[in-house]
């Protein structure tokens, strides 16, 4: 069975009507990953998961997806943003452009071990929404893994889709997955 990651993310309109947002993520086939991570606080939410049997904190593979309700920021700028906060935690590798669309970008970049932070290597994707900003990352510590798989992720990355409905009930595929936005 596929596992399949929901987020559900409620936007409030002009004309003051609900809208819910859905990020629509398949994990590889034969794979096992589980919610380590969940939080959310006023207009962002952020939701972590690692392969089974791991944790928020020890991991070696992990996805974070990350909403910004209310956030109506341009792309590039957003992504400058981002970019400079991953290299305050880890200055060395300069992310590589993929895809940089007004509405959609995604990123890639290799770091080596810097302090306490151990290296790894990441898929960096942002995406606009119906009422905000979305970031999807991959993060994978073991380098060889990474590039090994490196295509299968960048599909993965690339296949994350963001459904709108206006009834919370049409898009809910299994309720232990659905985490609010």
């Amino acid at each position: 069975m596929k596992k399949v990651l929901l987020f559900s993310v409620m936007f409030l309109s002009v004309l003051s009507v609900c809208a819910y947002e859905t990020i629509i993520f398949h994990f590889p086939d034969g794979e096992l990953w589980e919610p380590a991570y969940y939080k959310k606080v006023g207009a962002e939410a952020i939701l972590q998961y690692v392969p089974g049997g791991q944790t928020s904190n020890n991991w070696t593979r992990s996805v974070v997806v990350h909403s910004y309700n209310e956030n109506d920021s341009a792309i590039p700028f957003f992504s400058q943003y981002e970019m400079r906060k991953m290299r305050r935690i880890n200055p060395n590798g300069q992310y590589k452009v993929i895809k940089n669309r007004e509405r959609d970008a995604i990123f890639t970049r290799c770091t080596e071990k810097y302090k306490e932070v151990p290296a790894q290597c990441e898929f960096l994707r942002i995406t606009k929404g119906h009422g905000g900003l979305v970031t999807i990352q991959y993060m994978n510590r073991d380098k060889k893994d990474f590039e090994n798989n490196y295509t299968l992720w960048l599909q993965v990355m690339r296949d994350a889709r963001l459904y709108n409905s206006y009834f919370r009930t049409e898009r809910t595929f299994d309720k232990a997955m659905q985490f609010e936005l």
